[in-house]
């Protein structure tokens, strides 16, 4: 047979104010944090919460632990079950509940602090669905429907302490105890056993317990019963004051004592542990040897980082040189081919365009000699002719060839058709443009050079 489903709005009023107390019951679980806000204040306000050693944890398993018979039985079909059933078969449903109260009682709560506690746990639930989302109705018989349930515990956690405890307190009694010394001489063991310096603050700031690391490093009666800020050298004269200085949970480094030595130091409020203490614990660790690793790695970068730093501006050093050199380059090229241009506008130009124009191939093989003289000054390392003979004029230039070719003036003069006071005029003009001055430097050894040369 297929099974119908049934749109919510299409339920009757009744039906769904029972669905949504349910809703409002399974919702409650996850309201764990103003759970245990509301049920801080209740316990506060009777007076329960400074004689209650109840952690965290135990009060969200107190709450899930009640929690659980109530969704169990609505499973079952259940779901509004009467005081009279629950009394009758409290086997069924309340047996963990019943064990749990008992373990209260071996460890020494009272009946009327048990039950006290009860009863703040059972108004701080009905505090929760009433901060909840929901109808009026529906909050009603949620309310309606926990304080059933906390009537039948009530009932039943009175008569099993007095009809089934008695018979089981007087030898178990004793043996929690001693159960609960060894416990606490075990944990005190611990802390006193650890390298950690452990000390015990309370809200007005007084050191109330230490570790005996701490008594290792300074006297007891300088640490018990002063303000931590004067034991451990801190800024603040209150509480509140050293909080805003060293936020709960975050660590600092910090070296008090006077004698080299640095801790990491972290504040942790036992409320994050217990409900009932307003205490805060502050652990300090030595961490000298891995400071003085840390300093000596940072010198080590820092040293690092300086010769980086050094080697880069001897690059950039080096870069400003070699841009300089290249500059200085680029200029010399710039005025090397200034001079090229310089002398083949100078000197090989024009000496072309006497070959150009020259009829005597005499004069034109003297003025190619020139011309090949000044190309080849042009190329590193070779040989060339002066650059003067192109300043001769053309009666000049073949004056000077037959002075090289070892004719005297009067030998010039009659091949010439020239009187030798002509040729005499020349050969002092040929001096003066070559720049021979005085009668110890010889026009035709000179000129006997420069045809060697050519």
């Amino acid at each position: 047979m297929m099974g119908i489903t049934v749109r919510e709005d299409a339920l009757p009023e009744q039906t769904r104010i029972e669905t949504d107390h349910w809703t409002l019951l399974s919702s409650i679980a996850g309201e764990e944090e103003l759970f245990l806000e509301r049920w801080s204040v209740r316990m506060e306000e009777a007076g329960y919460l400074q004689h209650t050693t109840a952690k965290r944890v135990d009060c969200l398993q107190a709450l899930d632990e009640f929690l659980e018979p109530m969704q169990a039985h609505r499973e079952q079909g259940m779901a509004a079950p009467d005081f009279p059933w629950l009394i009758r078969h409290e086997g069924d449903w309340g047996r963990f509940l019943i064990e749990s109260a008992r373990r209260h009682r071996m460890r020494g709560v009272t009946a009327d602090l048990f039950l006290g506690c009860f009863k703040t746990f059972i108004y701080s639930l009905m505090d929760v669905v009433e901060g909840m989302d929901g109808s009026y109705e529906s909050k009603v018989r949620a309310r309606r429907l926990i304080r059933l349930y906390g009537d039948a515990l009530e009932v039943l956690y009175v008569r099993d302490w007095t009809q089934a405890l008695p018979d089981i307190t007087a030898h178990k009694l004793d043996e929690t105890n001693r159960l609960l010394t060894l416990e606490k001489c075990r944990f005190e063991n611990i802390l006193n056993s650890t390298s950690d310096l452990i000390l015990v603050v309370g809200v007005d700031g007084v050191v109330c317990n230490v570790n005996e690391a701490v008594k290792a490093v300074v006297a007891e009666a300088d640490a018990l019963g002063r303000p931590v800020w004067d034991v451990l050298s801190m800024e603040g004269r209150s509480i509140g004051e050293l909080l805003k200085y060293y936020p709960k949970g975050m660590s600092c480094e910090m070296s008090p004592f006077d004698n080299g030595t640095i801790y990491r130091m972290q504040i942790t409020p036992l409320s994050s542990v217990s409900l009932a203490s307003d205490q805060y614990m502050i652990m300090l660790t030595n961490i000298t040897v891995h400071a003085a690793q840390r300093e000596t790695l940072e010198r080590v970068v820092s040293e690092r980082t300086e010769a980086l730093r050094k080697e880069k501006e001897q690059l950039e050093e080096m870069n400003i040189t070699l841009r300089n050199v290249l500059k200085s380059i680029d200029k010399e090229r710039e005025a090397l081919f200034d001079e090229v241009s310089a002398k083949v506008n100078t000197f090989v130009f024009p000496a072309l365009d006497r070959i150009e124009s020259e009829d005597d191939a005499a004069i034109r093989k003297g003025y190619i000699t020139v011309a090949r003289d000044q190309l080849a000054r042009l190329a590193p390392g070779s040989r060339s002719v002066d650059p003067l003979l192109l300043r001769l004029t053309h009666m000049e230039s073949k004056v000077s060839q037959f002075i090289q070719a070892g004719h005297t003036s009067k030998d010039i003069a009659h091949s010439l058709n020239l009187s030798v006071e002509t040729v005499q005029t020349h050969r002092k003009n040929i001096r003066r443009k070559l720049r021979l001055h005085g009668k110890s430097v010889s026009l035709y050894a000179y000129l006997k050079t420069m045809g060697a040369n050519s």
